[in-house]
């Protein structure tokens, strides 16, 4: 799947005002399949980011690069068989692009346990998905991988609701709940265990850790709540005037609210390892949008 780009704006609002938007939109967009009839209102999403050593991609989202990728392994339940997704995702201004790869589970734990990203775990068709292989993607992303020696850094889960347009798949508003993240241990598949896992193949589990900890509130540029929930809305050209309505009948005021670097910067997992250019002392001091 790719996609020539999107606008995502973002917005963090409590857990009632979310519900009371859901409410909202469920007159101009439908509930996608995917959401649960349960408290939860979601269904998991769990992702590796890949990063370098000196957490070059976080810092790029931190200081407010406008010009930005995150490269990330993602699957959106937990049974083996379902395939998983190479993805990249980049920020060029204000429009979000995103091209992704899918891949068995078999193909995530054996590029992830061979000391990926090297020569050894250069994609193999025969491990890619028939049908949807996209080996243009999962090379490019290795080679991204590759080019910055990145590893696998942090694991991050959440629950996500999605309304979706009838006829227009890149019109989406989702709301994100239960953020929350764990340091990935080495290289491979996590071997944490939870309610959301299943039982072990190969390595572990690919999914949300039990020790697995929110952002912490009062961090900036996040400030995101215990309770929070990161809601966005998404279109390819232009929002709807029913978006516009709602952003002001509910009073969203947009904010900056990158999931990764929340939780990097919640764990201070990168402080101390590498020295602030004069360009990210000066972005530090000043803020951004």
């Amino acid at each position: 799947m790719g996609q020539a780009g999107r606008y995502e704006l973002k917005y963090v609002v409590d857990e009632e005002r979310a519900v009371a938007v859901a409410d909202y939109c469920r007159a101009f967009l439908r509930p996608s399949v995917h959401n649960k009839d349960t408290p939860t209102r979601g269904h998991p999403v769990m992702s590796i980011y890949m990063d370098s050593p000196d957490y070059f991609l976080f810092r790029q989202a931190y200081y407010g690069h406008l010009n930005r990728i995150k490269l990330r392994i993602r699957c959106y339940d937990d049974h083996w068989e379902r395939p998983a997704f190479f993805e990249i995702k980049r920020r060029v201004m204000d429009v979000i692009c995103k091209d992704r790869a899918m891949l068995s589970r078999d193909a995530l734990e054996f590029f992830l346990n061979t000391s990926w990203p090297n020569p050894a775990g250069w994609p193999d068709p025969a491990r890619m998905v028939h049908g949807k292989r996209r080996l243009d993607i999962a090379y490019k992303f290795w080679s991204l991988c590759n080019a910055i020696k990145a590893q696998p850094m942090i694991y991050v889960s959440y629950l996500r609701e999605i309304y979706e347009g009838e006829n227009d798949e890149e019109l989406r508003v989702t709301f994100d709940r239960h953020v929350s993240a764990t340091p990935a241990q080495g290289v491979g598949l996590p071997s944490f265990v939870n309610g959301m896992g299943y039982e072990g193949h190969g390595l572990g589990k690919f999914t949300a850790p039990e020790r697995a900890i929110p952002p912490r509130p009062d961090r900036w540029p996040y400030y995101l709540p215990f309770d929070g929930v990161v809601l966005e809305l998404k279109y390819e050209e232009r929002a709807p005037r029913w978006m516009y309505d709602m952003v002001r009948y509910f009073n969203l005021q947009r904010r900056f609210m990158c999931k990764y670097a929340a939780c990097i910067d919640s764990m201070e997992l990168q402080w101390g390892k590498f020295p602030l250019g004069e360009e990210e002392q000066r972005l530090v001091m000043v803020g951004y949008d």
